[in-house]
């Protein structure tokens, strides 16, 4: 959100999904406006700014301190995503809270309800969210069922990652993940520190659903090797990503001074994908995950869909929703996830910028799978893009996924670019005219094409003056033989080139 959507929002004043808050309250106060607008609609809470709109500052505040209060006095059932908009008038933090499926309490016995005028208690019938399952405590669960070893390994993650966590006794330091609760005044683990630090016969006792199935497929039929883990999530991953480098490509592409390495499937990818199947399946399915590895695609599948409210066509903006709190958050604090929910976002940023397409949701209506493809390697594009970007600056994921889009159409109206972006219209209107000041598209007709500044494809055209072949244009430009096919596929594409002849008399001329 930039500075004049802000004031933009402010201008319209209170109503039911949008809060204005003094940055004096307390936790507690917080507490209970959040949860208030997630017992109805769900909305954005601007911290910093008085009832009337008047932008007050929060500067003292950080982020970490509003999630970390929320998520305890809530019994983690509600985690915004913060976002900080700051400007001349000073900075101001604006929630996305989410609507909650159920009541949220705050306190004993307190459910407050936001009307869009005043706070008041809930006078509603509905229940209480089920507990969180990976915060329960299993009745056959004892603490000789977690692994030194694997505790030995979360203290080495906090380590790394200088948290103060590191320096607590073992009992102390899993109390403080949430791995451990006392019941009956012993200390028992829940099921996210089985998950985390469980023995393998402890998984296999207590959670057999833990298990993850890798399968590689050589071609559509069968698959030619299987491995079935039942391991602590970070051996898990650790395993995962073994199994899936061993047979990862990687090429390197130069653009200026820089070599930019391009694999198969990014390895921060498909990390992100694997932690998101592990933080939002249902732990209560006895169904495996299961990675299935093939040359042009990666397919995740989790038992569970989508948290409520969440959809293909949203999930990339819709604020962070998690199924199972207590092992995200242990997850947060070993430096797994983010507590923002920017997981997917990153998928998106890395695929795009290399030139492959964004991730794929497929639901079902008891699992979700996520397809990461691999296309051919566009040598042509993913050296304009970059050589844009030096010349631009960094681009933003929404100019990345617009970019793409009109990439693999050619053009497009509004109304699909704004799909594409998961944006209402307006919202991609403004993405859309900034990227024309900036010369990326150009809109004719109503709509939108790519304004290719490529002077790669113009040295292209100017060898085609005259028809070439293949070959021709391979040598003169540097380029892999994948490299000038994709560049002349797209010449042809865009109406730029033809192709005359068939087989060993192949030319291509510039129309």
């Amino acid at each position: 959100m930039t500075w004049e959507e802000l004031k933009e929002r402010l201008a319209l004043g209170q109503d039911e999904r949008t809060l204005f808050l003094p940055p004096d309250l307390s936790p507690e106060e917080l507490a209970r406006y959040a949860a208030g607008l997630a017992n109805h609609k769900g909305g954005v809470l601007f911290l910093g700014v008085s009832r009337g709109g008047k932008v007050l500052g929060a500067s003292e505040i950080h982020p970490l301190q509003i999630t970390h209060a929320l998520f305890q006095l809530t019994q983690g059932l509600l985690l915004p995503y913060v976002e900080v908009v700051e400007g001349p008038e000073g900075r101001v933090l604006a929630l996305h809270v989410p609507q909650s499926p159920a009541a949220i309490a705050v306190g004993a016995g307190r459910v407050p309800f936001w009307d869009g005028r005043r706070l008041t208690e809930l006078r509603m019938g509905q229940a209480l969210p089920e507990p969180d399952f990976t915060a329960q405590v299993l009745p056959a669960a004892s603490l000789s069922d977690l692994d030194p070893l694997e505790v030995l390994r979360l203290r080495r993650l906090l380590e790394e990652r200088g948290s103060a966590l590191a320096a607590l006794p073992d009992l102390e330091l899993l109390f403080a993940l949430g791995l451990l609760e006392r019941v009956e005044g012993e200390e028992r683990p829940t099921v996210a520190g089985l998950l985390l630090a469980g023995t393998p016969l402890a998984l296999r006792r207590l959670l057999p659903q833990a298990e993850v199935s890798y399968y590689y497929h050589e071609g559509e039929e069968g698959y030619r090797f299987r491995e079935d883990l039942l391991r602590p999530i970070p051996a898990l991953l650790e395993r995962l990503r073994d199994l899936i480098q061993a047979r990862n490509r990687v090429r390197y592409l130069t653009v200026g001074l820089f070599r930019i390495e391009i694999w198969d499937f990014d390895q921060e990818v498909y990390r992100e994908a694997l932690l998101n199947a592990l933080v939002h399946r249902d732990w209560q399915s006895l169904d495996a995950i299961q990675v299935h590895h093939h040359r042009d695609r990666l397919e995740v599948s989790n038992p569970g869909g989508f948290p409520p409210g969440i959809t293909p066509e949203n999930v990339l903006r819709h604020p962070p929703k998690r199924r199972n709190p207590r092992l995200a958050e242990a997850l947060y604090r070993l430096g797994y996830v983010e507590r923002a929910g920017s997981g997917v976002g990153k998928m998106y940023r890395l695929l795009l910028k290399h030139g492959k397409e964004p991730p794929e949701y497929r639901l079902y209506p008891e699992a979700l799978t996520l397809v990461l493809y691999n296309p051919e390697l566009d040598e042509a594009f993913v050296r304009e893009l970059a050589e844009a970007q030096e010349r631009l600056g960094a681009f933003s994921l929404d100019h990345l996924i617009a970019v793409a889009h009109l990439r693999r159409v050619g053009e497009a109206p509004l109304e699909e670019l704004s799909r594409a972006l998961q944006l209402p219209e307006e919202a991609a209107r403004r993405v859309l005219a900034r990227m024309e000041r900036m010369g990326l598209v150009r809109r004719e007709g109503g709509r939108y094409h790519l304004a290719r500044k490529d002077p790669l494809a113009e040295r292209a055209l100017a060898l085609l003056e005259v028809p070439r072949r293949r070959l021709e244009v391979e040598r003169a430009l540097g380029l892999s033989r994948k490299g000038a096919l994709n560049l002349l596929g797209r010449l042809i594409r865009e109406g730029r080139a033809e192709r005359l002849g068939r087989g060993a008399a192949t030319r291509y001329r510039r129309r």
